[in-house]
């Protein structure tokens, strides 16, 4: 399976949210050459509004299902006839009436339409002091961990920026038998060193082919303390670890890569993680009572 990344720029100068998206759709047109999926950023529709905390930004969610982004996808994956898996601000209203929003990414097919959904699950922000982020008070977490079988038969799943630190899920993951993990970012500042090495680590542990995108460039939303800085550096890493595309920070380019089924059957025969683990001895990973200063932290400010 081939599959085709887009590194777009920043929203910049008097662009629009929705020139921003367009030029997108229309950049990934342009790259295509009959790869079987196309992928997008995270928070693809606009500007990065995570570093301000004004209520407008809710004007940009959008239905899942019913939204703008998604049925452009829908029509960019029947016109193209590949697969698409992009992002979106979602906002959904349940069956009593009470109104979420949650930082969501989405699966489109030319044969089955909209068929694969993941929730941003790990949010940051919290602590102002050390990290002046506002991502919780826009998004709650989802708590669903899928994995989709794509129309030729590879079983992929989705995760989101800061989800990407956070190894419990990449194992996961490789337990449901995830062979592509697509990671949509959009990301900055002192990550960006570690941004690789960790990408490449997790590629290691879930023995899995990892697609990571980020938008590149300079980017600054009104009421913003100073402009942000995106680093690029989207990459394909295989399931050994191994780096076999790469970007650096050159805005409104693309990234290509070969699945290979055979390489993903080798590295779980070479180093057998799934046989040699010890689950009986890891329940504290997953007891919220554990914490390295006995706190049990609220998921919100």
């Amino acid at each position: 399976m081939r599959i085709l990344g887009i590194q777009p720029g920043t929203v910049t100068g008097d662009m629009t949210n929705e020139e921003y998206f367009n030029k997108q759709l229309e950049f990934a047109k342009e790259k295509y050459d009959g790869q079987e999926l196309i992928m997008f950023p995270e928070l693809m529709t606009g500007k990065y509004f995570g570093f301000v905390r004004e209520d407008r930004w809710f004007a940009c969610a959008e239905d899942f299902l019913t939204g703008p982004t998604t049925k452009a996808m829908l029509a960019l994956s029947k016109e193209l006839n590949t697969q698409i898996c992009y992002s979106l601000f979602e906002k959904e209203v349940n069956a009593l009436g009470e109104v979420n929003y949650y930082n969501t990414m989405g699966l489109v097919s030319p044969v089955r339409g909209v068929f694969g959904k993941y929730r941003k699950i790990h949010i940051p922000g919290g602590d102002l002091r050390y990290n002046e982020c506002y991502e919780k008070y826009y998004f709650k977490s989802g708590n669903t961990i899928p994995v989709y079988t794509l129309d030729n038969g590879v079983k992929a799943a989705m995760m989101l920026c800061y989800d990407r630190s956070f190894p419990e899920l990449w194992r996961s993951y490789f337990l449901k038998g995830a062979e592509v993990i697509l990671v949509a970012t959009c990301t900055m500042g002192l990550r960006a060193d570690m941004f690789i090495t960790e990408l490449q680590t997790r590629a290691l542990e879930s023995h899995s082919y990892v697609m990571a995108l980020n938008r590149a460039g300079e980017e600054k939303t009104e009421n913003e303390a100073k402009p942000r800085i995106h680093f690029g550096k989207s990459l394909v890493a295989d399931p050994l670890g191994n780096i076999v595309a790469q970007l650096g920070d050159e805005p409104w380019a693309s990234i290509e890569a070969e699945v290979d089924p055979e390489k993903i059957k080798y590295a779980r025969a070479r180093l057998n993680w799934e046989r040699d683990r010890h689950p009986e001895l890891y329940g504290m990973v997953s007891d919220p009572h554990y914490g390295m200063d006995g706190m049990i932290y609220e998921r919100g400010f």
